[in-house]
This record gives structure tokens, sequence and C-alpha cells, in this order.
């Protein structure tokens, strides 16, 4: 609500042109510049919201939520007009209304109109107005939350708002409120056209809006039919509803634990590989291999085309498990039934082992990576240097990087820092030095933060010229 919150402090004052200096100035007003005018009541007026302060970050008018919050006091909103605000980088001009020039509610006016609310009365539009005030983002948010817990319409209060605040139908945190709102009293036809504004404008208003379907406690066959209705709106307000809505569902589902449907909502989206993964990456993150297995079976007896990628989220949840025999089982199954090994598949298993010291199983998955051409990514080369100094084994971890150089390796820059900044941690400083040394012999450049921390400590043991001597072929590297 960014540009609301704004208002509710602001009142989003009007700038005429003779004021643009003031605003745009590079030093503060004094206290004795001259007021600005009241803004001419026009429906055409433009106003101006700020950003980029402190106060007012420079969010987008359609971002899904603002961290910069109404300030108000005893139902009225604080302006100082010693701020400086710095208006350069961000503005945007906003459609004067009357609504806008109201005094905030106060609690009790808030109740009132809680009250007419309720009545669902024909004429609530009049009786609103005839009120003669306008909300702050925070009684907006209250109305909605006292609505839903009540379980009343918000659809005449919602068409009021829009009425009179055109803008507010941008703000994503109002949409989810009333999309909620809907959902709990089953009224999925108003959500199409309130949904269909957010997609033409690329905004997903996310689980604030459908958490309804968990909200409503129902069982299992309730809450289907309830998926089916909500899938049916997605489907016909299409766009990234129609995509990203059905792995939302599939994720809401499987965090609250209700696997079966979120299951349903797969099989009925068309049982397509990327909502299988959804699920499968929550079951990973709660260690449920066995669910995690099942799943790739009903792909497999389903016909879906299993990449490479499916077996590497059951081999990630195997060998968090601890179940490593498995893991290794699963990856000569894809090398043999499929070939669909990839370096992600070696560099889970060999992390694993890294982090179990089993360099022995280490080195076979290497060996079996260069038979197949596939070079290990930088943090897998990382994880087997780390792992070997974690041991003590510091020549093995020489001759690790020894080896990655000589095969050319792009991570060979990378990985001589490293076992260069290790010697440093561990106290060795003119090992650290002497490791430089020898990769800038193969013509590698070091990595700046290391050969300036082993400088830096090699001046403070006194080996100037050692010192001099590295800055003095990290130069001649550079200048190449």
């Amino acid at each position: 609500m960014a540009i609301r919150n704004i208002r509710n402090d602001l009142r989003l004052v009007s700038i005429p042109h003779s004021c643009h200096s003031l605003f745009f100035s590079d030093t503060p007003p004094s206290s004795s510049a001259t007021p600005l005018p009241s803004p001419p009541r026009l429906s055409s007026y433009l106003l101006f919201s700020f950003g980029c302060s402190a106060l007012c970050s420079p969010k987008h008018p359609f971002a899904p939520s603002s961290t910069f919050r109404s300030n108000i006091h005893n139902g009225h909103s604080r302006f100082n007009p010693n701020l400086h605000f710095n208006t350069r980088l961000y503005f945007c001009t906003r459609t004067y209304t009357p609504y806008w020039g109201r005094p905030l509610a106060t609690s009790e006016q808030v109740a009132q109109i809680i009250a007419l609310i309720r009545e669902d009365g024909d004429d609530l539009g009049c009786k609103l107005n005839s009120m003669n005030v306008s909300l702050s983002d925070a009684s907006v948010v209250d109305i909605f939350q006292i609505l839903a817990s009540e379980r009343v319409s918000a659809l005449q209060f919602f068409d009021w708002l829009k009425g009179s605040d055109p803008d507010i139908c941008c703000d994503s945190d109002l949409g989810s409120l009333f999309v909620n709102n809907c959902g709990l009293l089953g009224n999925y036809e108003a959500m199409v056209p309130v949904l269909r504004g957010f997609s033409l404008k690329g905004v997903f208003l996310g689980v604030k809006a459908f958490g309804f379907l968990l909200d409503l406690g129902l069982d299992k066959a309730s809450s289907i039919e309830c998926v089916k209705k909500i899938m049916a709106v997605f489907n016909e307000v299409g766009g990234v509803y129609q995509s990203c809505g059905v792995q939302l569902l599939i994720e809401m589902f499987g965090l609250s634990g209700s696997f079966e449907i979120a299951e349903f909502v797969i099989r009925a989206a068309g049982r397509k590989v990327k909502n299988y993964h959804v699920l499968m990456k929550i079951m990973c993150k709660r260690g449920d291999c066995k669910r995690v297995g099942d799943l790739v079976k009903e792909m497999e007896r389903s016909g879906i085309d299993v990449n490479a990628s499916t077996y590497n989220l059951l081999l990630s949840c195997l060998c968090k498990s601890g179940k490593i025999d498995e893991a290794w089982q699963v990856l000569e199954a894809m090398e043999k039934n499929y070939g669909l090994t990839d370096v992600h598949s070696f560099d889970i298993l060999i992390n694993t082992f890294c982090k179990r010291h089993q360099f022995d199983l280490v080195l076979k998955l290497l060996d079996k990576m260069t038979l197949k051409g596939i070079e290990p990514s930088i943090l897998t080369h990382a994880a087997v240097i780390k792992s070997y100094f974690e041991s003590g084994k510091y020549e093995e971890a020489h001759e690790y990087v020894i080896g990655s150089a000589d095969k050319l390796s792009y991570s060979s820059n990378a990985n001589y820092s490293l076992l260069a900044t290790l010697h440093l941690k561990n106290g060795n400083v003119l090992l650290a030095s002497k490791v430089l040394s020898e990769m800038m012999d193969k013509g590698l450049k070091p990595n700046f933060s290391a050969y300036k921390k082993i400088r830096i400590h090699l001046e403070k043991k006194g080996e100037k010229d050692l010192s001099m001597e590295l800055s003095r072929r990290y130069l001649s590297l550079i200048e190449k």
C-alpha cells in the first residue's frame, strides 16, 4: 500500500508549477517558507507522490507491499513541513478526487462504517459518502479483517472504495484481502475481474489471497470442490494465474501437510513435471524420502518425461537423510537406464561424501565425471579442498588443486585462491604466499581479496621483500 501510505501522511499535497523549485531543491525548505496553496477541487487535478528518501522508499505503485506505514495520531495525519524529501529519482502523478480531501475517519466512524456494511443495504455507497470521511490504509485492513472473521461480504465496500479512490485497485494487499473475503463466502465469480486486472499488470497476489482454502477447515471432499472452483477461476483469468496459481496451491497445501489435496491439484492441472517438482522440494525439506520416491514412481507410471532434475531431487533427499547406499543406487540407475546424470547429480553425492570425509568415494565420482567430460562446479571443487583441509590432508588438497589446473579447469584461479586463503587461516602466511606464487607461475591471477590479505600479513610479519615481490608479479599479470 505504498501510495496510500504516502497519501495518509502527506494528504498528497498538490504542487503547482510555482512550487517545483521548493521540492526539487537540494536544501531543506525554511520554516518561514510561504505555505503551499490548498489544492483546487478538480477531479482531474494531478497530484505528486514522493519517493527516494529515508521515509518514503522508492517502491513501484504496483509493489506487493510497503514498509512505510501511516503516521496517524488521534485520527489525523501528521506532516512535518521541515522534512526534506529527495524527489529526483522517482515520482508519479495521481488523479485527484474529492475523497482525498476528506478528513480521516476516527475509530468511532470506522466502527460505524463496519455496522453499515453488515446491514448490506443497497444504498451503502450513499451512506458512506454522506459521512464525508476517508480511510487510512490501516483502517481499511482492519475493516477487511473484521468482515472476514464475521463472514460478511466486502463486495459493496470494495466497489465503493474503487469509486472513491480509483488508484486503490493497484494495491495488491487490498486485492488479496478482497479475494480472500470472496473465497470465504464462496463468491468465486467476484474474484475474476479483480484477478484479471492484476494479471494484466503482471502482479500476482500470492498466498494471502487464497489462504481461505486452508482457513475454511474443510474435509478432503469439500476442499477438492473448492480447489476445482479456484482452478476454474485461474483458467478464466489466464495469464500469470493460470501457471503460477496452480504451483501456489500445490505449495500451500504441501506446506500445510495436505499432501493428498496437493497431489489432486497436480493431477487436475495435467501432471506437469514442474508441478511435481514443487511438491517434491517441499518433501525434500521435510526429509520425506518415501513420498518423494513415490512421486517419482507415479511420474514414471504416468508416462511423464522425467528429467535429471526430478532424480536429483530424490538424490538430494536421500543424501540429506543419510541414505547413501540408496542414493548411490539411484545415481547408477540414472546412468544405466536413463542416461540422465548431469553435473548436479554428481555434485550432490560428492558434497555428501566430502562432509563424511569419504575421499575414496569422492575420487571415484570425480573419475566418473572425467570420463563423461563433466566439469565439477566451483562449489564442488571448494567442498573437496575444504574437506581435505578439515582432515589435515594439506598435501592432498595441494595435489587436487594442481590437478584441476593441469586439466585447465575454469575454476583453477578460485581453487588456488581458496587453498592460499585456507593456509592463511591456519596461520601459515609463508605457505599461502608460496601458493600464490605457484599459481602466478602458471599465468593464473589470484583472487584480489586473497592477494590483499596475504600481502598485509606478510608486511605484519616483516616480510616486506616477499610482499613487494608478490605485488610486482600480481601487477604484471593485470597489465597483460
